[in-house]
């Protein structure tokens, strides 16, 4: 049973393309906080139970003077990590003055 279950599992997770990002910042602005929400795929389905999964990812601060901002690329999420000018100070995923 358990090797069935996986087998099912992989099939599901190595099909899955991703096809839907959307970026709220609309791209790499340390200034502005966003968050990016993708899929990985259309409906994925098990018997007659369909779902298709979404994730969520938040710009965020690495440290004081650090943010990783996530963005859309051709699809897919990218990561990028900035730095804030010399006279900013990252709080809650956003670059502002000190």
């Amino acid at each position: 049973m358990r090797k069935i279950l996986f087998t099912v599992i992989l099939l599901i997770c190595s099909s899955a393309n991703a096809d839907s990002c959307r970026d709220s910042d609309k791209g790499r602005d340390p200034t502005v906080a966003g968050k990016v929400v993708y899929s990985l795929g259309d409906q994925n389905c098990i018997g007659a139970n369909c779902f298709t999964q979404v994730f969520k990812e938040y710009d965020r601060c690495l440290s004081d003077s650090k943010v990783l901002e996530f963005s859309c690329q051709a699809g897919k999420v990218v990561e990028t990590e900035q730095t804030c000018s010399s006279d900013q100070i990252c709080r809650a995923g956003v670059c502002v003055k000190k």
